[in-house]
């Protein structure tokens, strides 16, 4: 597929298409913009840093930030772009007037100096305006900066937030890839379900659990649903169905089979990879029940005992484990995570408080997949608040937290979109 050429010949211009390659408005953000050559080849969005951090930790973050934008192929130039709820504010007269977070791009730049990375622009989003933080700076040998050559003071320009919306940037995308934006709170929320339905839900997940309410993710559980329904077949099925009309008693069986750890991960990564690597992991996950049952060891005893002896099912590359902490090059498939996405946020809506964790962590690390860290952390946090010893999330937060993206995401894609 060609590229999708955006012209953005003016800095608003530019702000006004960062959401589109994002996915959404960013607030208290910062969005690194890379680019190779004269086109964009990807962004990265981060948490601003908190409130009084000093020189030395801005530096730390800002080396961090860049070092993961170094793995993006062949990038040599960027745009950090700030968006704050703070002001830009009046300019003072005979006086130099700094840009809310400052000091942290100014550390930005000049870490991206180190790294041979050309900073095209540097811009501020905030609650009154924008601007751009080069207006300040006369560059290098010339003055500090926020000083002129003669010594004069230089102000930020602020611009009216109306340049951004005005622009008509986003029009040239074409309507198949251009993204409906909104707030990052406004991507996470789940779709509206009536009480009497999640009651009548709740009543037939009952049902389920009274097969086995103690059952949870020991062997049993993972033969007994294997026998009765096929989690492969199952989550293959469901994938191409409306989520809309699916029965009460289908959406319930769904909640059912994802309370069990390994069929919760089995669905997930079939969801992203395909039914092939369902039925591998499915099909890994019988064999250590087995060796459970017939043995009386743990997982993690079991996978070491056969790896010692050479027999390892999960010797084949990439591995399940690997795929699931993106420690590889194996690109999801976007329109079935897409249609996960859409499937799961139902399940949340529609299922009771203490069946909601699984199909969170499953939408948590699908949104991840696609690089919505943001989005992830959401949903991570929602099943953290009903069940903070809840191992998948604890996962989950453990790698978010250290900034770890997956390794497809810095794959140059072929149909590459780009700005110029």
């Amino acid at each position: 597929m060609q590229k999708t050429i955006v012209k953005t010949p003016t800095p608003q211009d530019f702000l006004a298409l960062v959401p589109q390659l994002v996915g959404f408005l960013p607030q208290q953000s910062l969005v690194l913009v890379a680019f190779r050559g004269n086109h964009t080849c990807g962004a990265l969005r981060f948490n601003l840093p908190r409130d009084g951090a000093g020189a030395a930790e801005l530096r730390r973050i800002a080396g961090t930030l860049l070092g993961t934008l170094c793995k993006i192929p062949g990038v040599d130039a960027l745009v950090p772009v700030v968006y704050t709820e703070q002001e830009i504010g009046d300019e003072q007269a005979g006086a130099a007037t700094d840009l809310p977070q400052g000091a942290f791009l100014r550390a930005i730049q000049a870490r991206a100096g180190e790294s041979g990375f050309l900073v095209r622009d540097a811009l501020c989003v905030a609650a009154d305006g924008w601007a751009s933080y080069l207006d300040l700076d006369p560059g290098p040998g010339r003055g500090r900066p926020g000083r002129a050559p003669d010594g004069a003071a230089r102000r930020a320009v602020r611009h009216p937030l109306s340049d951004i919306a005005a622009s008509s940037v986003a029009e040239d995308i074409p309507a198949g890839s251009r993204r409906q934006i909104a707030t990052l709170q406004t991507g996470a929320e789940l779709p509206k379900v009536d009480l009497a339905t999640r009651e009548r839900c709740a009543r037939r997940l009952a049902r389920y659990q009274r097969l086995g309410p103690d059952l949870g993710p020991i062997p049993e559980l993972i033969e007994m649903v294997g026998d009765m329904l096929d989690p492969v077949g199952t989550a293959e099925t469901v994938l191409g169905l409306n989520p809309a009309e699916l029965s009460i008693n289908e959406v319930a069986a769904l909640l059912f089979l994802m309370q069990g750890p390994a069929t919760r991960d089995q669905m997930m990564l079939q969801f992203a990879f395909g039914e092939e690597e369902g039925r591998r992991s499915h099909d890994l996950n019988r064999h250590y029940a087995r060796r459970q049952r017939e043995t009386g060891l743990d997982m993690d005893a079991l996978v070491e005992a056969d790896m010692a002896a050479g027999r390892a099912w999960e010797q084949t590359t990439p591995t399940t484990g690997d795929l699931m902490l993106g420690l590889s090059p194996q690109r999801p498939d976007p329109e079935r995570v897409l249609r996960g996405i859409r499937l799961l946020k139902l399940l949340v809506a529609m299922a009771p408080r203490a069946a909601r964790p699984a199909p969170l962590c499953m939408l948590a690390w699908l949104s991840w997949t696609l690089g919505q860290g943001s989005v992830a952390g959401i949903y991570i946090d929602t099943a953290l608040d009903i069940d903070p010893e809840y191992g998948m999330a604890l996962l989950l937060l453990q790698v978010l937290g250290s900034g770890h993206l997956p390794e497809w995401a810095f794959e140059v894609p072929v149909d590459e979109a780009a700005t110029d």
